[in-house]
């Protein structure tokens, strides 16, 4: 039987309606919820919780292939502070989410990819996945 890895190389982001390119997800988010606090006196000493109900989704770390006019869109979007659909797709799974870029770092090329720069970008996802 042939086992076949997957990996997030090869995905594409798609902010506000318009493909910014393929990206290297480094960071996937995290899908969590909070706890309430419901220990009172009649629970025997110990802690006791309930789920909050509020769903939170965490960051995104993308590193994306640099290419010509990406970095003024991207500093763009985030100078006047748009919250927007997002897509990052690849072959196995799809985000879908209206966020928001927190940073854009662009990063030297380097010895895995001496012909490409990058830019580390970082998404905060509002809302729910979709």
């Amino acid at each position: 039987m042939t086992t076949v890895a997957t990996s997030n190389y090869g995905s594409t982001w798609t902010f506000n309606g318009a493909v910014v390119g393929p990206c290297v997800v480094q960071d996937f988010p995290e899908i969590s919820t909070g706890k309430i606090e419901t220990t009172n006196h009649a629970g025997g000493g110990v802690s006791e919780f309930i789920p909050s109900g509020v769903v939170t989704l965490g960051e995104i770390t993308m590193s994306v292939i640099a290419q010509a006019g990406i970095l003024t869109t991207l500093k763009a979007a985030l100078a006047n502070k748009t919250i927007a659909p997002n897509i990052i797709g690849n072959a196995v799974e799809t985000f879908t989410f209206n966020g928001f870029i927190m940073s854009v770092k662009p990063e030297s090329a380097d010895a895995t990819s001496p012909d490409a720069n990058k830019y580390t970008v970082v998404v905060a996802a509002t809302g729910a996945l979709t």
